[in-house]
């Protein structure tokens, strides 16, 4: 959040009021610790297919399909780098992010 402070000061608080939210809501809290455990999973195992299936059925309940957060601000990096490192560090992450991106229309 610091990052997020410092270089998108604007945008911010909007975007830590709304990870807020969905961490006081217990489903959402809870594909939060599911994204945490899959971390370690093979990229195969179905589990993380049925987790893609969980985030986007979530985020498409709390949005809208019209009104989805922006992936890239077009501004800066920082997002994509981070969501980079992220990928890097779990084979299982990287098929997650590339499953609800796809499922998403991203």
């Amino acid at each position: 959040w610091i990052l997020a402070f410092a270089t998108h000061p604007d945008h911010a608080i909007t975007l830590f009021r709304d990870q807020a939210e969905m961490l006081a809501t217990p489903a959402l809290r809870q594909l939060f610790l599911a994204y945490d455990q899959a971390r370690d999973l093979d990229a195969d195992n179905s589990r993380v297919d049925a987790l893609a299936d969980r985030i986007v059925e979530a985020t498409l309940e709390r949005y809208g399909p019209g009104r989805l957060p922006k992936l890239d601000d077009g501004i800066s990096e920082n997002p994509a780098l981070i969501q980079g490192t992220a990928n890097a560090s779990s084979p299982a992450w990287r098929r997650l992010d590339s499953l609800i991106r796809a499922r998403l229309g991203r």
